[in-house]
């Protein structure tokens, strides 16, 4: 998987297109499109000037789509590349792309939405209101129930981390029979006690779309598309699991690592807050524009201010009633990073200010340019929402490397459905890990003996010692491994 051929260049680029373009200065061109920024870079590694359609061929992604707010305007909307293989059709700013997990924090406003009707309660034990099902677990008890606000901030303690989806065309379950376990997914169940930490949930946001279709009386998209998505001028957007018309003609395909379209065009999902949202860079802007808006003092949002303020406090492990929270130069910004079949997408946007990026890929191989240009779009527009890390390397013997070689085994419980055993490697002197789905190796760079930074996703690996013997490492502060092999 993944060749990289120089001739895939040239062929790649007599392919993009390039479509659509909002406001754009003349400059813009010459500094995003020409001369894309690395995100992470390596101290005394040259770096070859490259354009984004070279890092597209490079990564074997067909298509993109990038949209910018800048103090409160859409300054800039561009697409590139192709959206089915076979059609050859060209992406622009109007082309839908599945959102992935940038579904949950726009599918959160639909249950704040009920809570500012009175109809739902952030507090309350959910199972309360949920008819034909309940929620189990054998970490569930009277005492301490799942609440709405645990759900949205991932720490009601449930299991089923994320969905796969359904081949266009194959029948789907509802929803109650995806949290029973009775589609391709584990049945949804309490393995940690509520509130006691965060576990990422697609399964919580899930059994929040139940309380919305129950209490509401209408399906997910129907709730969203009146109460949400319209009123906030998202008209590119819905959560229908068949999408109108003129929305399906301007649908993107899925395509692999290698850039080949999937054979099913694309997948389905059922789990509509979790993973279901169809929309475009420019509808998410508008979503953040809005959020913003309503933090500023709009009185006719779909929000009132409490709710969006309330949505915009950290609960555990920096998360909100729906987005990612995190502090950009001393600012409160939010986001979300969204991952389906054959889609990868990013986006980031400021509290209280009219700021945010965001960028839709119809690859699966498209993090890695996804970051690197969010790393351009910020050092362009002057706003650090993903800054160029500069690693600074250590060199290391060949015997102190050999140390790392090896497998290593998973420990931290992240709901991954079987054993997650990660395998280091030396090649030319260079540390590699390859992990379970990655289609390539990621290599990894060493600022001293015991931490190694990725040269992909900046995260850091802090390697364990008994004596001059590697036994383990820990990624990111987070996620341990015990090395086995």
């Amino acid at each position: 998987m993944f060749i990289r051929k120089a001739i895939n260049i040239a062929i790649a680029s007599s392919l993009i297109l390039v479509a659509g373009t909002l406001s754009q200065p003349t400059h813009a061109s010459d500094t995003i499109e020409q001369h894309i920024q690395k995100s992470i870079v390596i101290a005394g590694e040259t770096q070859p000037k490259t354009t984004l359609v070279q890092r597209m061929a490079e990564e074997n992604v067909p298509g993109l789509s990038i949209a910018v707010l800048k103090n409160g305007e859409i300054v800039w909307a561009k697409g590139f590349g192709i959206a089915n293989s076979k059609t050859k059709q060209p992406i622009n700013e109007h082309t839908l792309f599945q959102a992935g997990s940038i579904s949950k924090p726009i599918g959160a406003l639909a249950a704040l939405k009920l809570v500012e009707q009175g109809k739902l309660s952030l507090d309350e034990d959910v199972n309360k209101y949920l008819q034909g099902y309940q929620l189990t677990g054998a970490k569930l008890s009277k005492d301490r129930p799942v609440t709405l606000r645990q759900l949205l901030t991932h720490t009601a303690g449930l299991s089923v981390h994320g969905f796969p989806g359904y081949s266009s065309g194959e029948k789907v379950p509802s929803t109650i029979d995806v949290l029973n376990g009775k589609g391709n997914t584990a049945k949804v169940e309490v393995v940690l006690t509520p509130g006691s930490e965060w576990r990422y949930s697609g399964g919580g946001y899930t059994v929040m779309q139940l309380l919305v279709e129950q209490i509401s009386g209408q399906t997910f998209a129907e709730f969203t598309d009146a109460n949400i998505l319209k009123p906030m001028g998202m008209l590119n957007s819905t959560y229908a699991h068949t999408l109108p018309n003129d929305l399906k003609k301007r649908a993107s395909a899925a395509f692999d690592g290698d850039g080949n379209m999937h054979s099913a065009v694309f997948n389905d999902y059922p789990e509509k807050p979790a993973a279901g949202l169809w929309t475009t860079p420019t509808d998410i802007l508008k979503y953040a524009s809005h959020m913003q808006a309503i933090m500023q003092g709009k009185k006719d949002g779909i929000l009132q201010k409490e709710t969006v303020a309330a949505m915009f406090t950290k609960h555990k492990n920096n998360w909100g009633l729906g987005p990612e929270l995190m502090d950009i130069k001393g600012q409160l910004a939010f986001g979300h990073g969204g991952k389906n079949l054959g889609f990868t997408n990013n986006f980031k946007a400021m509290v209280n200010q009219g700021d945010a990026f965001v960028v839709m890929s119809n690859g699966d191989n498209a993090s890695t340019l996804n970051n690197e240009i969010m790393t351009t779009l910020s050092k362009h527009y002057d706003a650090p929402f993903l800054e160029q890390t500069v690693i600074q390397p250590v060199a290391l013997t060949p015997l102190q490397l050999d140390a790392y070689k090896g497998e290593y085994l998973l420990l931290t419980d992240i709901g991954y459905n079987g054993d997650f055993i990660s395998k280091i490697s030396i090649n030319d002197g260079k540390v590699t890990i390859q992990n379970p789905g990655d289609p390539v190796p990621s290599r990894l760079v060493p600022e001293n003996t015991a931490k190694f930074i990725s040269a992909v996703s900046g995260n850091e690996f802090v390697f364990k010692f008994e004596g001059k013997k590697v036994t383990g490492l820990t990624v990111a502060g987070q996620f341990e491994l015990q090395k086995i092999k």
